[in-house]
């Protein structure tokens, strides 16, 4: 089993591309089983679902991921857990907790579970 600093690392660049990445990438790399849930009104979603949406959306442009946890499950199961600061096209940017899960498949991972908690952003206040 690799390292976990090694692995986390690999995942969370993994897990980084699925913030920014074309349908073809999710494609390749979502578990063949995959469930995503987010906020309303996307829900949950399966592989083809995920797919289909990824080809009908604007990706993040601007992807911040911190407070990384990862959770070796056994050897061919991790947790990750972080904090996804995302912004695209001039919007407001998306705070969120996330959780992922990736399986070993072969020699790679794939991503099997995902999961996005919004956080409320607070705005700034202006310095007096």
């Amino acid at each position: 089993m690799e390292t976990e600093t090694i692995l986390g690392d690999r995942l969370f660049q993994l897990e980084e591309q699925f913030w920014r990445g074309d349908a073809a990438f999710y494609r390749r790399n979502l578990a063949d089983e995959a469930v995503m849930i987010f906020p309303d009104p996307a829900g949950v979603m399966i592989k083809d679902e995920i797919c289909s949406s990824i080809d009908a959306s604007p990706r993040w442009e601007d992807v911040l991921l911190e407070e990384h946890r990862v959770m070796e499950l056994d050897e061919l199961a991790v947790l990750l857990t972080y904090r996804a600061t995302a912004a695209r096209g001039g919007e407001l940017p998306y705070v969120a907790r996330a959780s992922s899960v990736y399986v070993r498949d072969g020699d790679g991972w794939k991503l099997a579970f995902h999961q996005q908690t919004p956080l409320a952003v607070i705005p700034a206040v202006a310095a007096a």
